[in-house]
C-alpha cells in the first residue's frame, strides 16, 4: 500500500510539472504569434502609408505604438490632428487593442482607454479608421466620451494642429512630435469661412498651420493668415476675424462665428 501511494504521489508530481511547461510553452507560443502579427501590421502600415493617419514605434517594444488620426473632411474636424497611443495584449488579436487620445477633441476623453467593438479580423488600419469616423458622432452617454457641440469641436480641430501634445519621455516625444510633423503635411488647410471670401471679393489667399499669406480685396482691405490666427489691416473686416481668432479658446466656442 505504502508503495502504490509513493508511485501515485509521483505520477501527480510528474503531471502538474508537464501541465505547467505545456502551459508555459503555449503562453510563449502565443506571445511569439502576438508579437509576429504586430510586426507584421507595423511593417505594412509603413510600407503602404495612409494620408489618414499615421503610427510609429516606441524603440524595440513592437507592444506600444503612438499614433495620429486626421478629421474626417467634410465635418467639424476637417484638419485636426489628434494624437494617442496603442497598447497591444499579449494574446492579440484574440483580445483588442487598448486606445487612448492625448489631444483634446471634443469626443473622447483623453488618458482614457477605448474599447472599440473589436473584431479579431481587422488589424489596426481598421480600427484606425473606424475611430475616424466614430469621432463625427455624438456618444449620448457612452463611456470614455464627452459630448461637445460642433463649434467647440472645431475650436479644438484648429488648436490641435498648432503644437503635438506633451506626453511622457523625451523618446517618447520625438516619436510625437515626428508624426505630427507628418500629419501637417497631409491634413487639409483650414477651411477660410465664406463670409471671408465674399468681404474680399474672392481673392486668393494662402492659409493654414505655420503658413503666411495675404490678399486685398477691391475695398483695399488687406488680410493676413499666420498660423493659424487672421488679422486685417483696416476695419472692414476686424470684428469677424476677432470672432474667428477667439475659435481657439475652447471656452469661448459658443460665443465665435465658425463654419
Amino acid at each position: 500500500m505504502e508503495e502504490e501511494d509513493k508511485c501515485h504521489s509521483e505520477r501527480k508530481r510528474f503531471r502538474e510539472e508537464f501541465d505547467r511547461r505545456r502551459s508555459s510553452a503555449m503562453e510563449e507560443d502565443k506571445l511569439y504569434l502576438a508579437l509576429k502579427r504586430v510586426a507584421e501590421e507595423y511593417d505594412e502600415i509603413e510600407s503602404n502609408p495612409s494620408d489618414d493617419f499615421k503610427c510609429g514605434l516606441l524603440g524595440r517594444n513592437m507592444f506600444e505604438w503612438q499614433f495620429a488620426v486626421r478629421g474626417a473632411i467634410g465635418t467639424e474636424f476637417e484638419g485636426g490632428i489628434y494624437h494617442g497611443r496603442i497598447q497591444f495584449p499579449e494574446d492579440y488579436p484574440s483580445k483588442p487593442p487598448s486606445f487612448m487620445f492625448l489631444t483634446e477633441n471634443g469626443r473622447f476623453k483623453i488618458k482614457t482607454k477605448i474599447r472599440l467593438k473589436w473584431r479579431p479580423s481587422w488589424r489596426v488600419r481598421d480600427a484606425l479608421l473606424e475611430l475616424i469616423d466614430l469621432m463625427s458622432t455624438y456618444p449620448d452617454g457612452e463611456m470614455g466620451s464627452v459630448e461637445y457641440n460642433k463649434e467647440e469641436r472645431r475650436a479644438l480641430a484648429i488648436k490641435s494642429r498648432a503644437a503635438p501634445p506633451k506626453y511622457g519621455t523625451c523618446e517618447r516625444q520625438k516619436v510625437i512630435d515626428e508624426i505630427h510633423e507628418y500629419m501637417l503635411s497631409k491634413v487639409p488647410p483650414i477651411p477660410v469661412p465664406p463670409q471671408l471670401h465674399s468681404q474680399n471679393h474672392g481673392a486668393k489667399r494662402k492659409h493654414g498651420t505655420g503658413g503666411t499669406g495675404s490678399s486685398g480685396g477691391d475695398n483695399g482691405s488687406v488680410v493676413n493668415v499666420i498660423g493659424n490666427t487672421f488679422h486685417a489691416i483696416n476695419s472692414n473686416g476686424v470684428g469677424f476675424l476677432d470672432s474667428m481668432n477667439e475659435a481657439f479658446n475652447p471656452k469661448k466656442a459658443k460665443r465665435c462665428w465658425l463654419w
